[in-house]
């Protein structure tokens, strides 16, 4: 199936607001999105089954983020998302099948970029050295701290960084494009490189973010240990939980609107942008 996409060129500035404006879609419809949350923590439980379960939710997280991607669509929309909003993309065989070929991907590619490093720190050790730091994680660990595994971890790093912005913007274009997973691939990765500028604001955005939130958990741990004690931990636990779940749908809503800023689908209005916009066919 042909899908014609044209990319917008934003700038620095654009992506510095991408995550207050995910926020913000948040907190316009809290109550529904929250049952979108909810249930995507649920589902997310499966991660704790023996063996299978983290390969499992690794292959389901595409198809999860396009039903809150679908969500925010539909909030923005003046539309009342539904829980079940979250499986949208599991009733359609077409986007099912192409988002979960999306997640077997990001599983190769983390399987990658685990093989860059253990091939750099296995030319630097001998097998009998690798096979002793295997023993415990103590061992490991002084053999690491022993080893320059620098240039490993940057090139892993980096694997893994082009894997993900492959699928950044695939997800979304199979979602809402229907476009088939290679070129979906494709064309997320060229998105994020034409707009690397507009991408640099939104990581100095969510660092502010993540910081921010850190310091606030922080202090709210410590007065509730310091009042509560075993049960100030425990409350701390269950508002890690939440706060990591807000952090997850604060980032789908800044995704998406990352998505309908630099993608112009067919059937879109001419929004208003800034002059230096450039629409690239």
């Amino acid at each position: 199936m042909n899908i014609e996409l044209q990319l917008r060129r934003v700038r620095f500035g654009h992506g510095l607001r991408w995550l207050p404006a995910g926020a913000e879609m948040l907190f316009r419809s809290p109550a529904p999105l929250a049952g979108v949350a909810a249930l995507w923590l649920v589902v997310s439980l499966i991660a704790v089954v023996p063996v299978i379960g983290q390969g499992l939710l690794a292959v389901l997280t595409p198809l999860l983020t396009a039903g809150v991607l679908k969500a925010y669509a539909d909030t923005a929309a003046g539309r009342r998302p539904s829980p079940t909003t979250l499986f949208s993309a599991w009733q359609d065989p077409q986007r099912r099948g192409a988002l979960l070929l999306i997640g077997l991907w990001g599983i190769c590619g983390s399987l990658i970029a685990v093989s860059i490093l253990a091939v750099w720190l296995g030319a630097q050790l001998e097998p009998e050295q690798l096979e002793a730091a295997m023993a415990s994680p103590e061992a490991l660990a002084a053999t690491l701290a022993d080893s320059s595994i620098g240039g490993g971890l940057i090139l892993a790093a980096l694997a893994m960084a082009v894997v993900m912005s492959t699928m950044y913007f695939a997800i979304p274009l199979v979602m809402f494009a229907r476009a088939p997973v290679f070129p979906s691939l494709l064309t997320s990765i060229r998105a994020i490189v034409t707009n690397i500028t507009a991408f640099l604001g939104l990581g100095i955005a969510v660092v502010l973010f993540v910081l921010a939130l850190g310091l606030v958990m922080m202090l709210v741990a410590s007065v509730l240990s310091i009042a509560l004690g075993g049960i100030g931990t425990m409350l701390t636990q269950v508002l890690f939980l939440l706060m990591t779940m807000l952090i997850q749908m604060v980032m789908a809503g800044t995704q998406y609107v990352a998505f309908r800023q630099i993608f112009e689908l067919p059937g879109d209005r001419d929004e208003p942008g800034s002059d230096d916009e450039q629409l690239l066919a």
